[in-house]
């Protein structure tokens, strides 16, 4: 072969290979936001559970709050659900999300078969509020049959089935491919108004958002806490319960509560070892806590975690 041609040839196979893709289907304009980049950027993802129910004709979820967020997917059957007094019904395709601390249940359909998958996750941005409730999630997803989440799903409910090495990180990769392709492809539901001030305000709380999440058994005081800050005692309840939406010591209670219910769920622990874990003296207190704040005992969330 000529010198020339040999080059020629060479010259061209090595910029074929050295092209860059392009071609790729477009995101929506919703992807694009710079609001939602940042935000997304600080999210982190833990107490990913997710399970493949086969359920009988009567099957029924009875009115309860959970502690972390939850969807509910349908792979075959109709499935009729509420959520805080809202009701929906969902076929093959469909997803309803229940968020921490709404009331809800879930009935099926007795003349049809019906299979879920129950998928439950923390995704938290600044380690305190959460992406459902910064974000505002629709109760339902109607997805169809995206050729990306049903494969995603079968492999979680496979790894959490089976718990081989590493199993909890890729169960948190699932979830949060599985929330980038909820808010890209499926995000027409996004509002529009970048909570800005929001995150500027989560910001600033770090440190006793941090505190208060690490030290449930013996928490800071408000004046600890606001130092931290390096706020007043009034500045900080104005910023916390502008930021977070609730009051610093609403909110402690309810972090012992997620804590508890973990604990309910991935333990053996008994009631009153995960009262004093979670900083309570009295496990009949923490017990009537758990029971006015979950609609129920912490016995009965024990044997419902399946789901």
């Amino acid at each position: 072969m000529p010198g020339i041609l040999r080059f020629a040839m060479t010259k061209t196979l090595t910029a074929w290979r050295e092209r860059r893709r392009t071609d790729y289907p477009a995101f929506p304009a919703c992807a694009k936001q710079d609001w939602l980049a940042r935000l997304l950027d600080q999210v982190e993802i833990t107490g990913v559970t997710a399970v493949a129910l086969d359920c009988a004709r009567n099957w029924t979820l009875p009115h309860r709050r959970i502690e972390d967020d939850m969807f509910l997917f349908v792979t075959t059957g109709h499935l009729f659900v509420e959520t805080d007094g809202r009701r929906s019904e969902l076929r093959r395709g469909d997803a309803v999300h229940y968020r921490r601390g709404d009331w809800h249940s879930a009935a099926a359909d007795p003349r049809e078969p019906l299979t879920l998958i129950s998928f439950h996750y923390t995704a938290r941005v600044f380690q305190s509020l959460t992406v459902p409730q910064l974000l505002n999630f629709p109760d339902v997803f109607r997805l169809g049959n995206d050729e990306r989440i049903w494969p995603l799903l079968a492999d979680a409910c496979r790894w959490y089935a089976l718990q081989p090495a590493g199993y909890r990180r890729a169960l948190e990769a699932v979830a949060g491919v599985l929330l980038f392709r909820l808010l890209h492809q499926h995000g027409g539901w996004l509002e529009s108004v970048p909570p800005e001030s929001k995150l500027a305000d989560l910001r600033r709380l770090l440190p006793a958002l941090e505190s208060l999440r690490t030290e449930l058994a013996e928490p800071p005081t408000i004046a600890q806490l606001a130092k931290q800050c390096g706020l007043s005692e009034s500045q900080f309840r104005r910023v916390f319960r502008r930021a977070v939406g609730t009051h610093p010591v609403q909110y402690q209670r309810r972090l012992r509560m997620e804590a508890a219910c973990r604990l309910l769920r991935q333990t053996d622990h008994t009631v009153a070892a995960i009262a004093a874990e979670v900083g309570y003296a009295e496990p009949a207190f923490f017990a009537h806590t758990f029971k006015r704040l979950l609609g129920v005992s912490p016995g009965q969330y024990r044997r419902t975690v399946g789901l």
